[in-house]
């Protein structure tokens, strides 16, 4: 029987020429290239790295910051987080020799690096969307907000909010009174010849004072949430919180993001705590307006962004909006506020049997709006054909209340109706940017703890996001010979 072939296979023990030189290691058109290129156009003084400053230092010097940055953006577009994996690239991978010039950092320099320049790898990522912007890779017409949740380096049973924290020390109370009580009665059943204190006694008096102990710690972290502004109070991660929606609770942040639509580029990026999108709209977008150096700029956002003020903010500032109002279900078949028209020449709601609704005297503050109450005429609902479906048992009348500056959302509103597509695409745009960061991420998204040293890490994976896009647009070459001019740029 004839043996199958394999592919021939190289002897160990073979002597092998490796390249004379480092500068060999990587081609021409290796990613690499382009990280050194870039960074090493970076005036790292200016935007605040530590150890950049050009003073005389006694000791052992310092590595330079701008190897560490290489480093770090080539280990975000690798896929590489850790800095302990960082240090074994360092020592075996040929890309990264290259790019590190041989420098073998200790996984310690490398954490301290990313650690104590969280505001200095923001300004490095608002560096680079300067250079998209510089290599006219943004529309700056549409752009899409969207937000998602990254799990912080903390577990969910370290974070508490005061109605966890009741029914924990209920529960410890009710274990101690137990505990207690088993106690009690086996004192009285022991005989006074065989009282050793036996080892049930002991069990139960250790298990007795471990609990006062942790009854002590869930009060001190009770009295020291109602001392604070917050509603939850985190043990590992004091910034993380609980962030709920649909249903799916995480422990970590809630990552925002504009992405322009000519490329799909990310241009402003913030962590938040909130799980809440409402209140982003309008200063994510802005943000983004004073980044183009733009006038007017058109938004698009789902409904989770959908508030009164936050587009009527928008609209004063010259921002068109594309936010979808979020619909409940109607059930009951009941005749609810949309079913009315509401007549601008006239001033007045019409109800769906065409009868009036007038503007009353009567004007409401909910939630810092005002409102205009309008009202029906008791003739007209006692006469209506559809009164059950409209009142209460008890009503003899309709009131509506319409906000002040209810025509922008009106607005807002009839160009979602003239321009369907607009949140098709939406999707399209932002969702993109966050499943590859994700991926990226894999399944611990941040490593460092606290809001500010996150949103460094996160400004990081956007910026190795918007580099690999970046290359995979203009190619290698174009990128590395715009960054050798970048000097006549001024930050």
């Amino acid at each position: 029987m004839r043996k199958r072939r394999y592919k021939a296979t190289k002897n160990r023990e073979q002597s092998l020429l490796f390249p004379p030189s480092i500068e060999e290691y990587v081609g021409q058109n290796n990613t690499v290239r382009a990280i050194d290129a870039y960074v090493d156009g970076l005036d790292l003084e200016i935007l605040e790295f530590k150890t950049s400053k050009q003073i005389i230092t006694s000791g052992q010097p310092a590595y330079d910051p701008k190897t560490l940055l290489k480093l770090y953006l080539y280990g975000y577009l690798n896929r590489i987080h850790s800095s302990r994996r960082l240090e074994r690239a360092c020592l075996i991978n040929l890309e990264v020799i290259w790019l590190m010039s041989d420098s073998k950092p200790s996984y310690k320099t490398i954490a301290n690096f990313r650690s104590d320049n969280a505001k200095a790898l923001r300004k490095a990522n608002k560096d680079f969307v300067l250079l998209c912007k510089e290599l006219d890779l943004f529309g700056k017409e549409l752009v899409a907000v969207d937000g998602t949740f990254l799990k912080a380096s903390a577990n969910k049973s370290s974070i508490y909010t005061e109605n966890n924290l009741k029914k924990q020390l209920t529960g410890i109370e009710n274990k101690i009174q137990e505990y207690q009580d088993r106690i009690n009665n086996q004192d009285k059943q022991e005989d006074e010849s065989n009282y050793t204190s036996g080892s049930d006694d002991k069990d139960l008096i250790d298990k007795l004072e471990k609990l006062k102990k942790k009854q002590e710690e869930k009060l001190a972290l009770q009295e020291e949430l109602r001392n604070s502004e917050d509603t939850q109070i985190s043990t590992i991660d004091p910034d993380a919180r609980l962030l709920r929606k649909r249903g799916k609770t995480v422990a970590g942040y809630n990552a925002q993001s504009v992405v322009d639509d000519k490329h799909n580029l990310i241009i402003e990026e913030k962590l938040t705590q909130d799980s809440n999108d409402c209140a982003q709209l309008f200063e994510r977008l802005n943000e983004t307006k004073q980044v183009l150096e733009i006038e007017k700029l058109t938004g698009v956002a789902d409904s989770g962004y959908y508030d009164s003020k936050e587009l009527k903010e928008c609209e004063d500032n010259n921002i068109t909006t594309y936010v979808p109002k979020q619909r409940r279900a109607n059930r009951t078949n009941k005749i609810v506020k949309g079913n009315f028209t509401y007549d601008q020449s006239e001033g007045c709601y019409y109800c769906p049997e065409q009868k009036p609704l007038l503007k009353k005297g009567k004007v409401i503050i909910d939630n810092g709006k005002n409102m205009h109450q309008y009202k029906s005429s008791r003739t007209d609902c006692n006469n209506c054909l559809i009164r059950d479906k409209c009142l209460g048992k008890k009503s003899k009348t309709r009131s509506l209340y319409r906000w002040e500056h209810e025509e922008v959302l009106e607005r807002n509103q009839q160009r979602l109706n003239d321009n369907p597509q607009v949140m098709k695409k939406r999707g399209s745009m932002v969702e993109h940017p966050f499943g590859t960061i994700k991926c990226r991420a894999g399944v611990h998204h941040f490593l460092m703890r606290g809001l500010e040293k996150c949103q460094g890490e996160f400004s990081l994976m956007v910026m190795s996001y918007n580099f690999t896009r970046v290359l995979n647009i203009i190619g290698i070459t174009a990128f590395i010979k715009h960054c050798t001019k970048r000097e006549q740029y001024a930050y």
